[in-house]
C-alpha cells in the first residue's frame, strides 16, 4: 500500500510511505528554490516524492493531507452554503483553506465540503484512492509517535496556529493515544485565541527585529545570547497556565499581542528583544509542561510544531528534573506535517498505536539519492574533477590546511539541518572561520555554526547523555560544551558556552563519518563545523547542478562525494 501524505499551506511538500515504512520525503522548497514555499496545491514535491519511489500517481492508495490549500473546483456546489460560499469566490482566489470554510459551516465532516471525485481528478489519482484529511496538531506529534518505541509519553506541539489551535498535548498510555488538549472539536467550539501562542509572540518579535517571521526565528534564538532579558517578565506575565494545563492568556487576538510586544520592546536594543522574548518563551513553556505533568506525570516528551525548531528551548526541557528522555520531530515544523498525515491514516487502519510499526530513525536521507558519479558527471569545463580512491583522508587534509568544503551524498536531509548529505564543512579550531564563511554564504554574522561529533566521542566532548543522546542525533537541540574542550574548537561554541551537535554513527553516512575520523587522526580534533549547504535566504542544496553552482559562485573550496574531490579549474 502507498499512502501520499501532502501539505499544501506553509512550508508544503509530500511524503510517501510503502506499507508502513516512510521511503520518500521532499520539502517544496527544494525543487521551487523558494524558502518557505507554500500556499501551493499543483506541488512539485508529489511527483519528486513518486520518483523517488519509482511509481506513478495511479498507484497511490491513499491520500492524506491537512485541511490548507485545495483548488476551488475541489469544493461542492450542491449545498446552499457551499454554492454561495464557490460563488463569492468565483472572481478571488483559485485556493481555499479548507477548515476555514468548514468552521463556517459549522462541520467537522470534510466530505459535506470537499467534492472528493473532483479532487481526486485534480491531483490525477485512481477514482477508488481513499483520501483522509488529518488535524493539523495531531499530524505534529504523530512523527514523534512513530519514531520513539516508548511505552508512554506525552506528545506536545506549539506553532503559530493550525486549524484554530495553537498548542496540543497527546498522552500515550496502555496502548493508547489520548488528546487532552488541542482536540479537533475545538475548530468549531472552543478556538484557542491567538494571543496564548508564544511561538507566535516569537514571530511577531523576529519581525520587530527586523527579520522575516516564520523564517528567521533562529536568528532570534542566536541572538538572545548577547543581550539581557529586560522586558521577559513583563512578556511571561501576559500568559495564564492552569491547573489543567491549559493557556491563558491577559491579551485578545492577534492585533493586541503584536501591539502589546511593539510597546513592550519600544525603544530596546535588538539583543535585549531576543533575549526577553527567548526568556520569556522558555519560562512559559517550561511552565505548561510543569501543570501538564502533575495531571500526566510522564518522564519523556515527544516535541514537534515551530516552537520547538528553539534549539535552546529544548535543552531548558531536557534539564526540568524527572525527564528521562525527550525527541524532537526533525522535521518539527509545517514542512513535516505530510508525514503526520500519512501516519494518522497508517493509525486509522491499523487499529490504532499498538498497530503500527515504531521505531527510531537513524537517518534522515529521504531525498533522490543523487550518487558520486552523478555529481562527476555533472562537473563541465569550469571544474577540475579529481577521482579519489581515498576522499575522506584528501578531504581531512584539505580541512586542516584551512580549506571550506562541502559534501554530497545521496539523498537530501529531511527537516531544516543539514546532517551530512549536503553540508559544508570546515576546521572548527579557528574562531574567524565563522566569519569567513558567513561572508561567502551572505550570512548573519552572529549565528553560530554546529559542531559535528563521531559517536564514540560524544559525550567526551558535549554534555550528552540518556536524556538527548536522540535528539543530538538530529540537532534539535543544545547541549553544554565540556570545558576541556571550549577553546580548543571555539568555531562551534556559541558566547553562552552551548553548541549543537550532531552525533554520527558510520553505518548512517560512511564519507561523512570517515572525513571527521581521519580529520580527528590528523589533528587530535572531535569536531568539524557543520552548516547547512546553502547561501543567506537559499533552501538547502538538493541538485548536482545546483552544488556545482555553489562551488563556481566560490561558496566553498572544494566539493567531495564519495567518487573523489571537484575544485574550480
Amino acid at each position: 500500500m502507498y499512502i501520499l501524505g501532502i501539505h499544501t499551506g506553509h512550508d508544503a511538500g509530500a511524503a510517501l510511505f510503502k506499507n508502513q515504512q516512510l521511503v520518500a520525503f521532499c520539502k517544496e522548497e527544494r525543487l521551487s528554490r523558494i524558502k518557505n514555499h507554500g500556499g501551493v496545491f499543483a506541488l512539485a514535491a508529489i511527483d519528486e516524492v513518486l520518483r523517488i519511489a519509482g511509481i506513478e500517481r495511479q498507484q497511490i492508495d491513499v491520500l492524506a493531507m491537512t485541511r490548507i490549500k485545495i483548488p476551488l473546483s475541489a469544493y461542492k456546489r450542491t449545498s446552499r452554503p457551499a454554492k454561495d460560499f464557490v460563488d463569492r469566490l468565483r472572481d478571488g482566489s483559485r485556493l481555499r483553506n479548507l477548515y476555514r470554510e468548514m468552521y463556517r459551516l459549522r462541520t467537522l465532516d470534510e466530505s459535506s465540503v470537499v467534492d472528493l471525485p473532483a479532487l481526486r481528478k485534480a491531483l490525477q489519482l485512481r477514482p477508488d484512492t481513499e483520501i483522509d484529511f488529518v488535524n493539523h496538531h495531531k499530524a505534529h506529534i504523530l512523527g514523534s509517535v512513530m519514531y520513539t518505541d516508548w511505552q508512554t509519553g506525552l506528545y506536545l506541539s506549539f506553532d503559530g496556529g493550525g486549524d484554530h489551535a495553537f498548542y496540543s498535548a497527546y498522552e500515550l498510555k496502555d496502548g493508547q493515544l489520548v488528546c487532552h488538549q488541542g482536540e479537533d472539536e475545538i475548530l468549531l467550539t472552543e478556538a484557542q485565541d491567538p494571543a496564548t501562542s508564544v511561538a507566535l509572540a516569537y514571530a511577531y518579535t523576529t519581525e520587530i527585529c527586523g527579520f522575516t517571521p516564520l523564517r528567521h526565528e533562529g536568528k532570534i534564538t542566536g541572538l538572545a545570547a548577547f543581550g539581557k532579558p529586560l522586558a521577559a517578565d513583563a512578556i511571561r506575565d501576559q500568559y495564564l497556565i492552569g491547573d489543567d494545563g491549559h493557556i491563558a492568556s491577559r491579551m485578545q487576538g492577534y492585533a493586541e499581542l503584536k501591539a502589546f510586544l511593539e510597546q513592550v520592546f519600544s525603544g530596546m536594543r535588538r539583543e535585549d528583544i531576543a533575549a526577553s522574548i527567548q526568556t520569556a518563551a522558555e519560562e512559559v513553556t517550561l511552565a505548561w509542561i510543569r501543570s501538564l505533568r502533575k495531571r500526566h506525570p510522564a518522564t519523556r516528551l515527544g516535541l514537534s510544531g515551530g516552537l520547538f525548531s528553539n534549539v535552546r528551548l529544548n535543552q531548558r526541557i531536557v534539564e526540568m528534573p524527572e525527564i528521562e528522555e525527550i525527541f524532537v520531530f526533525p522535521a518539527m515544523s509545517d514542512e513535516g506535517l505530510p508525514v503526520g498525515c500519512a501516519i494518522d491514516s497508517l493509525l486509522r487502519r491499523h487499529g490504532g498505536v499498538a498497530g503500527l510499526q515504531r521505531g527510531r530513525f537513524t537517518d534522515l536521507y529521504y531525498g533522490y539519492a543523487y550518487s558520486g558519479t552523478d555529481l562527476m558527471a555533472a562537473a563541465d569545463s569550469r571544474f577540475r574533477r579529481q577521482p579519489d580512491g581515498e576522499p575522506a583522508l584528501t578531504t581531512a587534509r584539505l580541512l586542516v590546511e584551512g580549506l571550506v568544503g562541502a559534501v554530497f551524498a545521496g539523498g537530501m536531509e529531511m527537516g531544516p539541518r543539514a546532517l551530512g548529505a549536503r553540508s559544508i564543512l570546515a576546521s572548527p579550531t579557528r574562531r574567524e572561520v565563522n566569519d569567513s564563511i558567513n561572508k561567502r554564504l551572505e550570512r548573519t554574522e552572529f549565528m553560530p555554526f554546529a559542531p559535528y561529533v563521531l559517536d564514540q566521542d560524544a559525550e567526551e566532548v558535549f554534555e550528552i547523555d540518556d536524556r538527548n543522546r536522540y535528539a543530538c542525533r538530529f540537532m534539535t537541540t543544545t547541549t553544554g560544551v565540556r570545558a576541556a574542550y571550549q577553546s580548543s574548537i571555539p568555531a562551534v561554541v556559541h558566547v553562552d558556552g552551548t553548541a549543537r551537535p550532531q552525533i554520527v554513527y558510520r553505518d548512517d553516512n560512511p564519507l561523512y563519518y570517515d572525513i571527521l575520523a581521519q580529520f580527528k587522526q590528523l589533528s587530535g580534533v572531535p569536531c568539524l563545523v557543520n552548516t547547512s549547504f546553502n547561501a543567506h535566504e537559499e533552501p538547502i542544496i538538493n541538485t548536482p547542478q545546483e552544488a556545482l553552482q555553489a562551488l563556481a559562485d566560490n561558496r566553498i573550496d572544494f566539493l567531495v562525494c564519495d567518487r573523489g574531490l571537484i575544485f574550480r579549474s
